[in-house]
């Protein structure tokens, strides 16, 4: 009878702040000035009250979740800015960091070149690009700790036009890490182009897509932050904590 008891309770009290939410979502979406400022690709998936202004979350291609403000008169659109408290709480980048979260169960790390060292406690998602600068001192630094393992995924950036072969050679490596480290210090890959590493690639880069990601490197720790670029100051802390 407790149990059914409490169940009508949460009913009754998780009920209405569900169809607020879905109310809230609805309004801002029929709001002209978002209808007119974003573009059929763009997707409102997220809103709320914050009293003088509506928050959104909308999902952009390649871009991930972003974080506006609207008025509620409809009459302006806030985009680029930061809400910070009076004793300097960044409530935009909090909530960015929040929404952006990954989950890293969700990831199919089986698709992506394995690397253990140690006991491989601490559990580490890379993004990168071989041809990439950052990409390189961040794996260099990352060879000279221990105790985690890293998979890694590859996105290969318009600037850099022969890191897509390069990226597909390392794949179809019967040594990935060998291949990533020639790679990565301009040596002789060793192998050739195939067609699993040309259908691994492209998988790499539909994952990437999928959860936003627009330059490299980029990691994602096993509670789902992201550490965007060369952060070696993050990672040693993540690693070592």
């Amino acid at each position: 009878m407790k149990k059914i008891l409490f169940a009508l309770m949460l009913a009754l009290f998780a009920a209405p702040g569900a169809l607020f939410a879905g109310d809230i979502l609805g309004e801002v979406k029929e709001l002209s000035i978002v209808k007119n400022l974003f573009p059929p690709q763009v997707e409102v998936i997220e809103a709320r009250d914050l009293g003088s202004l509506f928050e959104l979350v909308v999902k952009e291609p390649s871009r991930g979740k972003q974080i506006y403000y609207v008025t509620k008169d409809g009459a302006y659109l806030i985009a680029g800015g930061n809400l910070i408290t009076g004793d300097k709480v960044n409530l935009t980048q909090k909530r960015h960091e929040e929404v952006n979260k990954v989950d890293m169960s969700q990831l199919p790390l089986k698709d992506a070149i394995t690397i253990q060292r140690g006991n491989g406690a601490k559990k580490l998602v890379m993004f990168t690009d071989v041809d990439c600068p950052f990409c390189r001192k961040a794996y260099d630094w990352l060879k000279s700790q221990t105790k985690y393992t890293l998979y890694i995924f590859f996105f290969p950036l318009d600037m850099h036009p022969n890191s897509p072969e390069k990226s597909v050679q390392v794949l179809c490596s019967k040594n990935q890490e060998t291949a990533l480290d020639n790679a990565q210090s301009d040596k002789e890959i060793g192998s050739q182009k195939c067609e699993a590493g040309e259908k691994m690639l492209a998988t790499h880069k539909a994952i990437a897509g999928e959860i936003g990601i627009d330059g490299t490197p980029l990691f994602v720790t096993a509670a789902g932050a992201r550490i965007q670029g060369l952060q070696i100051p993050a990672l040693e802390s993540y690693l070592k904590n």
